[in-house]
């Protein structure tokens, strides 16, 4: 089996090693960076639809509505269960007689 990778290069090294020194200069890039995002969001914060504010401020209360029917559901899956046992103690020779078919 012979080995696939080639020996290294002195001329590759020598270019990676120059591209590793040679930084680029983002100081232009960097200059007052945080005022020009901040003119651009309320720039963009001003063009939104009133339907997208209120729905994000809404947010807290369908979480509320959200736990409420969990929790409303819960107490009427217990009653029904509740109810169901009751209706099997009440009427149990029919329960026995579908029990018995297998």
């Amino acid at each position: 089996m012979s080995n696939s990778i080639p020996p290294p290069d002195d001329r590759l090294d020598a270019l990676f090693a120059l591209a590793r020194a040679r930084r680029p200069d983002t100081s232009a890039a960097e200059y007052a960076f945080e005022t020009r995002l901040m003119a651009h969001l309320r720039t963009v914060e001003k063009t939104q639809s009133i339907w997208a504010k209120v729905s994000w401020r809404m947010i807290p209360f369908f979480a509320m509505c959200v736990v409420i029917l969990a929790l409303w559901h819960a107490e009427v899956a217990s009653e029904t269960h509740e109810a169901e046992q009751l209706a099997y103690a009440e009427d149990s020779d029919t329960v026995d007689l579908w029990s018995n078919l297998d």
